[in-house]
């Protein structure tokens, strides 16, 4: 298993986890929400992800 830890500024800085089960992705949210992404639907997060940085960094 992989795991990344990112902190988040908000809501009170927490840790959000990112873990790789085999072909699955899960990301565990600061309030302990977790979302299970197959690996077609995680790479579709992460294009957003990096999108949304972009859009981020440029304003």
């Amino acid at each position: 298993m992989l795991r990344w830890r990112i902190r988040c500024a908000a809501p009170a800085d927490a840790d959000t986890t990112v873990l790789v089960l085999g072909d699955r992705v899960a990301v565990v949210l600061p309030r302990g929400d977790t979302l299970v992404f197959t690996a077609d639907e995680a790479e579709d997060l992460a294009r957003l992800v990096d999108r949304a940085g972009g859009f981020a960094t440029s304003t």
